[in-house]
């Protein structure tokens, strides 16, 4: 039985990763889904765990070109339709109507970590067996119970894969992981995953990825793609697209973290990314 990590980069599935570094969790093997447009931090700390000598660190993609390239080429992973971000929708700027509709995740994260768990177990595309062959490990701690119940209703269609949550059932908060990671990499931040325009972001992470040059002027380039008249991306859509929430430009925003308590925090009750980024 394969046993994959499914490794997010962050502070549930670092904490997840240290453990089998010290023999506490068995893993085969941990596998990142890239999208191509993660912050910096990210790349550094999967390279950073990468000479821990714990369990061979896989990087997937859905394509080679990054998925605000292929946003703004209008095609997703296969060279089909575009793929659509949760982006704020409005009808007058400064004021949310609603969002888009959110295929970036399963496409872009869910998609291929299962593609390459099924090539690891010999499995061919579209091939069905009823037997399990592999173990899904998740980042998902005790505060995140409907990510919990989210991933165990879509690992219900997979007869082949098993699903474990080893914080959870430790009954881990992510509070509980960010105390241990100050022990046990002292001096060593664990960044985010996130796609350095994910609409998901709270002030705390925008002021984040604006400290960055290189991941402020990304996001940039696809905020202002998503309102580009002549930008494919927009096809269709009747009303202007932003990546913040309060629907105006990311360069005309002064972003408001919330009290140190509260920064960095996702209300995954209403905007969660099934269990998959950000862990």
């Amino acid at each position: 039985m394969l046993r994959v990590l499914n490794l997010g980069a962050g502070v549930q599935s670092t904490t997840l990763y240290l453990w089998a570094v010290d023999k506490q969790l068995a893993v085969d093997v941990a596998i990142f889904a890239d999208t191509g447009d993660e912050p910096q931090a990210v790349y550094r700390h999967l390279e950073f765990l990468g000479t821990l000598g714990g369990p061979r660190i896989e990087i997937v993609k859905r394509s080679e070109v990054s998925l605000g390239d292929q946003l703004a080429q209008g095609i997703d992973g296969e060279g089909g339709r575009h793929i659509s971000l949760p982006t704020f929708l409005t009808h007058t700027e400064g004021v949310a109507s609603g969002m888009a509709q959110r295929r970036c995740t399963s496409e872009y994260k869910i998609v291929p970590i299962h593609r390459r768990i099924r090539e690891i177990v010999g499995l061919a595309p579209y091939q069905r067996t009823s037997q399990p062959l592999a173990t899904q490990i998740f980042g998902l701690s005790f505060d995140e119970p409907r990510r919990v119940i989210n991933a165990k209703t879509r690992m219900q269609s997979m007869p082949w894969s098993l699903a474990e949550f080893p914080l959870f059932d430790e009954y881990m908060t992510r509070d509980d992981c960010v105390t241990y990671l100050k022990q046990r990499l002292p001096g060593h931040e664990v960044p985010r995953s996130a796609c350095v325009y994910c609409p998901f972001h709270n002030d705390a992470e925008w002021a984040r990825v604006k400290e960055s040059p290189v991941d402020w002027e990304r996001a940039l380039q696809v905020d202002r793609l998503l309102r580009d008249p002549a930008s494919v991306c927009n096809h269709h859509l009747t009303t202007p697209q932003y990546l913040h929430r309060s629907c105006l430009p990311l360069d005309q925003i002064e972003f408001k973290p919330k009290p140190p308590d509260r920064q960095g925090r996702i209300d995954f009750s209403t905007m969660d990314c099934e269990g998959m980024c950000g862990l």
